[in-house]
């Protein structure tokens, strides 16, 4: 009985460790991008979303208090965890309306859960932020736990066809996304926020934080015209 007991016990490690290594294996692609580089993407994955079948209503980008958009890579074997990056762009209010969009600031996702899980998927995010407060997760100082359960989300193709645009305002925050790959268990629950001000740094310059990108001390950058376009509502 004890050597039965003892071998469940070190096969379980064993599936553990396996769990581990294939789940640091698979998200080690996440490693940060540089912004202009995850403007280009960022930009693909609108583009491509505004060019489908169904695209974000105009009416809801230009109500918006902010957008972030991300991929991120969700992996398991037993264990799961999650990780990506991405760009959060906040809409400039005057006066009770919104006017021009701020330059992009960067972001980490990450996450992890416990449960009958296997596979991988990479899944690209649009997140439509209508509140300061939703905003305030994107843009925090340090690491923000995040649920996007929890937010009071919609936003997948049927939620957007079975409400009126102005329904779907009401909400904090409304998720548009793409996935690809499989991936079989637990739910993405909870995940890590963290504003990459060493990635900000390195292309706007030594001494600029998220505070300066929010208050409009920073230049948008032409390599988001197109996606400002995007926002705008131009194809």
């Amino acid at each position: 009985m004890l050597a039965r007991q003892k071998k469940a016990a070190l096969n379980t490690g064993v599936k553990h460790l396996l769990s581990l290594l294939f789940l640091l294996g698979t998200l080690v692609s996440t490693q940060a991008a540089n912004l202009e580089e995850r403007i280009y993407h960022a930009t693909e994955i609108l583009e491509q979303r505004q060019g489908s079948a169904n695209p974000i209503p105009a009416e809801i980008l230009q109500n918006a208090r902010g957008v972030a958009i991300c991929t991120i890579l969700k992996a398991g074997l037993g264990l799961g965890g999650q990780g990506g990056e991405g760009i959060v762009m906040v809409h400039h209010y005057e006066n009770g309306a919104p006017t021009a969009w701020r330059a992009p600031s960067a972001f980490n996702i990450s996450g992890g859960s416990i449960g009958a899980q296997i596979g991988f998927s990479t899944t690209k995010y649009i997140i439509i932020l209508n509140t300061e407060t939703a905003v305030g997760q994107f843009v925090g100082t340090g690491k923000v736990k995040w649920d996007a359960t929890a937010a009071g989300t919609a936003g997948d193709d049927t939620a957007v066809e079975s409400e009126s645009t102005r329904s779907l305002e009401k909400h904090a925050v409304l998720i548009y996304r793409s996935s690809g790959g499989m991936f079989g268990g637990a739910t993405l629950g909870g995940s890590s926020i963290e504003v990459k001000d060493s990635i900000n740094q390195e292309y706007y310059g030594p001494h600029i934080y998220v505070r300066d990108i929010l208050e409009g001390a920073v230049k948008p950058p032409g390599a988001a015209d197109r996606l400002y376009d995007l926002l705008d509502g131009k194809r």
